[in-house]
């Protein structure tokens, strides 16, 4: 009933109950979540380390950083009052007066599942680089920078803002692939540039919609209260949608902008892995809620089979690319799309409640994507080969890798008690109605990356062990964490999508459920795709 409910409440949704809610309040809880990593990072980079002597406490620097904000955000996310369909935890400071720019920060329910999701990724992405041993200093400062801009990019509400963060991100990402990538010097160099390349092109085009959303506003401000509530007309709105979809399919990525996707997370180390593949890139389908469904429903309807047949595309090209590869980190790689793909065919099926299956699958899509690139990427690593000919019973020597290799693929699949089920079941029975040919389409894709899941793990797991194959070793206990962070999330949520609760009451207990929080706001944004309510019988 709970995941019902969401998408069936009017736009102001009924308060959930905490225990001490609205004891916590800051006016710059947003701005820590940005700046103090980068504040950090300039502590590392401003630390002696004679030989290396400090490297270990410049790793348990960048753990504790990533835990503290955690822990500030879940106290915020346990306050958040879901009811109100308005911005929380607001930050507004004129910047730049003379062209309208303001350090506008914000957050509703969608954005606090994507800090979340960021949130877990970024202490997962510091375990899973506690192996690296050269330049550590370099690594984690480049680190906490890409966490704070994606953290920007998701409570900007300021458009000029949203640019800045947005661009940024690619900038230390493509450092790290560069300088700790695997393989040869030549792929990482290709992976590297891949990625600054698509991403670069990605924010000129985002700038271009923002500017042509400038002019057309009368170029009073980049606050997206002005530009995204403007009342176009549908001619400017199609336009305007029309580039913000690329942008955002640059990103997220979407077939055929996917050109960077598979290099880059076949060559970076597993802690940027699931930096790219988890938070990194749900941004591309974040903006894509922003900028196209809330705020232009005149486009929305008008371009929703263009997006269900992006979806569909992502969908079945990443499962039979997946079925046709030699390699291991590839496949990963492949795999990775496809929660992007389902995440778009909820936006696609503008219904309220394929909008909020949409909004889960950011935060379950996120985590599954890292899980399955994060845990091929370590597998390679441990099993000293990438080649899926040489790879071949391993689960009885690698037993905790197989176990997360295998959570990746149902998480994946979106079987029951994992979350990304919930978010499945409310994409697809959201999108049956309004784009039926695009959900059979996705739905056949999937079947296609469950045959390319078997596979895989048949051929890695369960096959006959290969007496040629280099030795292999299971996950050490940094791999192991992080991996199971990951997981550790998607069971949660899958097991308590609305919070446990105290026994015999509907009072949650201290998570009072994703699924709820993210409830703020989203009526508003589903509102305009809501069928009209049946008139009196004549």
């Amino acid at each position: 009933m709970t995941l019902l409910t969401i998408t069936m409440q009017t736009p102001s949704p009924s308060p959930v109950g905490v225990p001490g809610a609205g004891i916590f309040s800051s006016p710059v809880l947003l701005s820590l979540l940005i700046w103090v990593p980068v504040i950090v990072a300039v502590a590392i980079a401003s630390m002696p380390n004679p030989r290396g002597r400090y490297d270990v406490l410049m790793k348990q620097i960048a753990f504790f950083t990533n835990l503290g904000l955690v822990f500030v955000l879940f106290i915020a996310y346990n306050q958040f009052e879901n009811f109100l369909p308005t911005m929380q935890y607001e930050e507004k400071l004129p910047w730049l007066p003379a062209i309208g720019v303001t350090y506008h920060l914000g957050v509703d329910g969608p954005g606090l599942v994507m800090l979340i999701l960021s949130g877990l990724i970024g202490v997962a992405s510091v375990l899973a680089s506690l192996g690296v041993r050269e330049r550590v200093r370099t690594y984690f400062c480049l680190l906490l920078l890409a966490q704070a801009s994606v953290n920007g990019a998701i409570v900007a509400r300021d458009m000029f803002v949203l640019i800045l963060f947005w661009g940024a991100a690619a900038i230390p990402l493509a450092l790290l692939i560069l300088g700790w990538g695997g393989g040869p010097a030549a792929r990482r160099a290709a992976a590297a540039w891949r990625l600054l390349g698509y991403w670069g092109l990605g924010t000129g085009v985002l700038a271009v919609g923002v500017l042509a959303l400038y002019a057309v506003t009368g170029g009073r401000s980049f606050d997206m209260d002005t530009l995204l509530k403007a009342g176009l007309s549908p001619r400017i709105q199609i336009a305007v949608s029309l580039v913000m979809i690329v942008a955002a399919a640059m990103r997220l990525p979407l077939f055929p902008f996917h050109g960077w996707l598979r290099d880059v997370l076949a060559e970076a180390p597993p802690g940027v892995v699931v930096v790219v593949a988890g938070a990194a890139s749900r941004l591309g389908a974040f903006l894509l809620l922003r900028t196209v469904i809330a705020a232009e429903p005149a486009a929305g309807h008008l371009l929703s089979p263009v997006l269900a047949a992006l979806a569909a595309l992502t969908v079945g090209y990443a499962g039979l690319a997946a079925l046709r590869t030699a390699d291991i980190r590839h496949a990963g790689a492949y795999l990775a799309m496809v929660p992007g793909g389902i995440t778009v065919l909820g936006l696609a099926a503008i219904s309220p409640l394929g909008i909020a299956g949409s909004v889960l699958s950011l935060f379950t899509g996120g985590l599954a994507a890292a899980l399955v690139a994060g845990v091929c990427a370590t597998l390679s690593e441990r099993a000293q080969s990438r080649s899926l000919a040489v790879l071949s019973g391993l689960a009885p020597r690698m037993p905790n890798l197989g176990w997360l290799l295998m959570i990746a693929a149902l998480a994946l699949l979106g079987v029951p008690i994992l979350a990304s089920f919930a978010a499945e079941v409310m994409t697809f029975f959201g999108a049956f109605k309004n784009q039926p040919i695009g959900a059979f389409a996705v739905a056949a894709g999937l079947a296609v990356s469950a045959i390319a899941l078997a596979v895989l793990l048949r051929r890695v797991l369960f096959g006959a062990p290969n007496p040629d194959a280099p030795g292999v070793s299971d996950a050490s206990l940094g791999e192991t964490w992080y991996l199971g962070l990951l997981a550790g999330g998607l069971l949660w949520v899958g097991l308590f999508p609305g919070g446990p609760k105290i026994p015999g009451t509907e009072i949650p207990l201290f998570d009072p459920g994703l699924i709820n929080q993210m409830a703020a706001g989203l009526s508003d944004m589903a509102s305009p795709y809501a069928a009209p309510a049946p008139g009196p019988s004549q």
